[in-house]
């Protein structure tokens, strides 16, 4: 019996939760509509355009492996480890801050200074904070294969290309430095990016609104399980199931005595 008052008590508490909802679904659709709207305008106008630019990378174990047919399977694997490896070499700051250097002194400092914070290094030159070109840096294997993608997000398109650029040119040099004969080229060449890759209006939109709808539904929620009032004896008789031995009705006297 205990389980069965327990089961029914659960079950009304779900429906009433469902009934506050649906009693204020316009609430909670006004509120998703308003924060989508809020969302898209504070994008499209507050929130500057990301530029990307991309360049691969492909991996030997050797300068000396020219012909494919000459490549072994074990030296195909160590060139998928040497990828992992090169991806923690690339993402050094000492790396990241010879990417600044040239950055300064291809664009001005000025001009890199709207963007990064400008810094010296250990030789006492001009460069960029590590960890924010860090940021916008990313190097991943691509498939567990020897190609490593490099990608730039920034908000100056030839910044973005200027990185992947000035990568492709310290690379090799730091790595054969680093581990010696192992070998790293290029694919293909930089381009500048024509549009912009980001912010996406629709994709922050759809969130502003999932936000807001389930921002309005939680508040209507609480408000309605904190809400101890009794409005009428159905309440009581059907939740509780106490008998009601009488109710007190209510009258508005202003209004009564405005009419006569």
């Amino acid at each position: 019996m205990e389980n069965n008052n327990n089961e029914d008590v659960l079950q009304l508490d779900i429906f009433e939760i469902v009934n506050i909802l649906l009693r204020y679904s316009w609430i909670i659709i006004l509120s998703g509509i308003v924060c989508l709207a809020a969302t898209v305008v504070y994008t499209l106008t507050c929130v500057a355009p990301s530029y990307t630019a991309n360049l691969s990378f492909y991996v030997r174990n050797s300068e000396l492996q020219n012909s494919i047919s000459a490549i072994s399977t074990s030296e195909i694997n160590a060139a998928i480890q040497l990828a992992t490896t090169y991806k923690v070499i690339l993402q050094d700051d000492s790396i990241m801050e010879k990417i600044g250097t040239e950055l300064i002194e291809e664009f001005g400092e000025n001009r890199v200074g709207e963007y990064y914070t400008i810094v010296e290094n250990g030789a006492g030159e001009k460069t960029v904070s590590a960890k924010e070109i860090g940021k916008q840096i990313s190097i991943e294997p691509i498939d567990e294969t020897e190609i490593l993608s490099v990608t730039a997000v920034t908000h100056d398109p030839e910044i973005s290309a200027a990185i992947c650029e000035n990568l492709s040119q310290i690379a090799p040099d730091e790595l054969k430095r680093i581990v010696g004969i192992d070998y790293i080229e290029s694919i293909g060449s930089v381009k500048i990016p024509t549009e912009p890759s980001g912010p996406n209006a629709k994709k922050n939109g759809v969130i502003g609104f999932g936000v807001g709808f389930l921002a309005a539904a939680f508040i209507i929620i609480v408000i309605n399980v904190l809400d101890t009032k009794i409005y009428d004896g159905d309440l009581i008789r059907d939740k509780y199931q106490v008998a009601v031995l009488g109710e007190i009705p209510y009258y508005d006297i202003s209004s009564t005595v405005a009419q006569r």
